[in-house]
C-alpha cells in the first residue's frame, strides 16, 4: 500500500482520513494513513475552554464545571446528516447526553448597549416581554426576505450579485422596510465568522451568505434543530479521534508542523519535521492532502525555501489559486464583564449582535456576544439550567476593551482567550473554489480544507472529504503516474450544485 500522507487536522483532514479509510478498507486495499497536526490537539476552531467555577448553589457536592467554545459552538442537525451518522457510529449521540437543543434567540443593539430588537424570553419562547419587539411591519419584511432570498440564492442570475445589490433591486418589488439591510441583515452578516472587514457585510455575494442561512438555520428549506455540544465541541473531535486511533493503518500526529518536498527516490513526497532536539525525521508519502488553511498550504510545500514549482511540487497555478483566498483573525474571549452585552437585562439572547451602523469603521467582522448560560441552557434539565448561576459570556472580537480583571482563567490557569482564524467566503473564495478542483491529484497533491468546501461548516467539510477520498482510492488504484479530475462544470453550474448538495442535507 502507498502511504498517504494527509498534512492538516482539523475537520477537513479528518473527514479524508476516515472516508479514505473505509474507501481502502472496501476496495481490499490495506491503509496506510498519517494524519499530521501542528497544533497540540486536533479540531481546528472547535477550541474548548473548560472553567471551575467551584462549588456554591445548584452545586454544593461538587465543583461546578462549565465551558465555552471559542469558534464552533453548534451544529443544525437537518442539513448535518452525514456528520450526524458519524457521531451515531462512534456512540456520540443526543440519547447519550453528548449535545442538546439550544436556545436560539438573538436580540440586536447598537455601539452603546440599545437594544433594537430582540426575540427571547426567559422561556425561550420567541415574543419579547420587555419592549424591544420588532416592528410589526420590518418583522414581515424580514420573514418575507427569508423565504424570498430563499428560493432566489439557487437561481443563476444572482450568482454575482452582493447582498446589498439584491435587497437594493428587491427592496422596491416587495415592499421590504427600509431598516430590513441596516438593522436586520447587516447586523447579523456582520456576525458571520466568514465577512470580510475589506468589503465589510454589505458587499458580501449574496449566494455565500443564504448558502449558509439554508445549512446552519434552514433558510428555504426545513425547520432547522440546532444542537449546542455538552462540554464543548472539542468533545465531539474528541471522540472522534480516539475512535480512528484504534484502526490498524491510521497514524494520527500532534504536534507536527511538517514541511513537504518531492522524494528523490520516488514519485512521492518526503514529509519532514524538525524533532526538538534540531533533528530531521522524515517520512515518505507516495500521496499528499493538503488539509491546511489556503496559506498554510503554500508554506507546507514552500518551507525548505524553495519556490521553483519544479523544486516544490506545487503548481504554478496552484499557488495563485491558493492566494486569492483571504483570511480573517478573529479573537475569542470568556468573561464575565456585562458592560458587553445590551443595557436592558431582560434583552439578553444567546446570540447578541452589534450593529454595524453605516460608515462605521470601528467593528471588525464577526462582532458577536453570546450568553453562555442561555447558549448552554437546558430549562427541562436542572442539571444544565444554570441560567444566572454563574453568569458568563463569550465574546468574539470584542466591539469594546474587555476588563483584564473580568476574563475568566481555564482549569489549566490560562486566560481564556483564542484566535480563531477563518477564510473570507467572498466572490474570490468562489473562485477559488471552482477552480481548484481540476488541480486535485495534480503531482498527486489533493486539497481539502474548509476553504475549498462552500463557507466551511462541518458538513461541508465531511462532504469534501468524501469527494478527496474518492479522488485518493482512484489515484492508489491506478497504474498512472497521476491521477487528475477535469472541472467538467462551469462555475456557474459548479456553484449551483454546491448550493443543490447543501440543500440535500435539509
Amino acid at each position: 500500500m502507498d502511504r498517504i500522507g494527509i498534512i492538516g487536522g482539523g475537520v477537513g483532514g479528518l473527514a479524508v482520513a476516515w472516508n479514505l479509510y473505509h474507501k481502502l478498507k472496501d476496495a481490499g486495499i490495506t491503509p496506510d494513513i498519517n494524519v499530521f497536526e501542528a497544533n497540540s490537539r486536533f479540531g481546528g476552531n472547535a477550541d474548548t475552554k473548560t472553567f471551575n467555577f467551584g462549588k456554591g448553589p445548584g452545586s454544593e457536592d461538587k465543583d461546578l464545571i462549565r465551558w465555552a467554545d471559542m469558534g464552533v459552538n453548534d451544529f443544525n442537525i437537518p442539513a448535518y446528516k452525514n456528520i450526524v451518522e458519524v457521531m451515531k457510529q462512534i456512540g456520540y449521540t443526543k440519547e447519550n447526553g453528548n449535545f442538546r437543543a439550544l436556545e436560539d434567540s438573538t436580540t440586536y443593539y447598537d455601539t452603546k448597549g440599545n437594544a433594537f430588537t430582540a426575540n427571547s424570553t426567559p422561556d425561550g419562547k420567541p415574543d419579547p416581554w420587555w419592549g424591544t419587539a420588532m416592528p410589526a411591519d420590518l418583522a414581515s419584511s424580514v420573514a418575507d426576505f427569508m423565504e424570498v432570498a430563499g428560493k432566489d440564492f439557487t437561481d443563476f442570475k444572482y450568482h454575482d450579485y452582493t447582498v446589498e445589490q439584491y435587497i437594493d433591486e428587491m427592496s422596491p418589488k416587495h415592499k421590504w422596510h427600509p431598516d430590513l439591510g441596516p438593522k436586520v441583515i447587516y447586523p447579523r452578516i456582520n456576525g458571520m465568522y466568514f465577512t470580510s472587514s475589506v468589503t465589510g457585510p454589505r458587499a458580501m455575494p449574496f449566494v455565500a451568505v443564504m448558502h449558509y442561512y439554508h445549512i446552519q438555520e434552514g433558510v428555504g428549506g426545513g425547520k432547522a434543530d440546532r444542537n449546542y455540544f455538552v462540554n464543548g465541541s472539542s468533545t465531539w473531535i474528541d471522540a472522534l479521534v480516539a475512535y480512528m486511533e484504534k484502526w490498524p493503518g491510521m497514524t494520527l500526529h500532534l504536534n507536527r508542523k511538517v514541511w513537504a518536498t518531492p522524494s528523490e527516490t520516488g514519485p512521492g513526497y518526503e514529509v519532514r519535521n524538525e524533532t526538538k532536539d534540531g533533528d530531521t525525521d522524515r517520512l515518505y508519502c507516495r500521496y499528499i492532502c493538503l488539509a491546511t488553511p489556503a496559506d498554510s498550504a503554500l508554506q507546507v510545500m514552500a518551507s525548505t525555501g524553495a519556490t521553483d514549482p519544479a523544486t516544490t511540487g506545487l503548481p504554478q497555478q496552484v499557488s495563485n489559486i491558493l492566494s486569492q483566498v483571504k483570511y480573517e483573525t478573529a479573537v475569542s474571549v470568556a468573561h464575565t464583564d456585562t458592560r458587553l452585552l445590551p443595557v436592558e437585562r431582560n434583552a439578553w439572547s444567546t446570540y447578541n449582535i452589534v450593529i454595524h451602523e453605516p460608515g462605521s469603521v470601528a467593528l471588525k467582522p464577526y462582532v458577536i456576544n453570546y450568553v453562555a448560560n442561555r447558549h448552554q441552557n437546558d430549562a427541562a434539565n436542572p442539571e444544565f439550567n444554570k441560567f444566572g448561576s454563574p453568569e458568563f459570556f463569550l465574546s468574539i472580537n470584542p466591539h469594546i476593551p474587555i476588563s483584564k480583571d473580568k476574563v475568566l482563567t481555564d482549569t489549566d490557569g490560562n486566560p481564556a482567550v483564542a484566535n480563531l482564524r477563518h477564510f473570507v467566503f467572498d466572490f474570490d473564495c468562489m473562485t477559488a473554489q471552482y477552480l481548484i478542483k481540476s488541480w486535485q491529484g495534480k503531482n498527486n497533491i489533493f486539497y481539502a480544507s474548509g476553504w475549498t468546501a462552500g463557507s466551511g461548516l462541518h458538513t461541508e467539510c465531511w462532504t469534501q472529504g468524501e469527494d478527496v477520498a474518492g479522488w485518493i482510492l482512484k489515484a492508489v488504484q491506478s497504474e498512472a503516474e497521476e491521477v487528475v479530475q477535469e472541472q467538467t462544470q462551469s462555475k456557474a453550474d459548479f456553484i449551483t450544485s454546491r448550493l443543490i448538495a447543501a440543500g440535500a442535507h435539509s
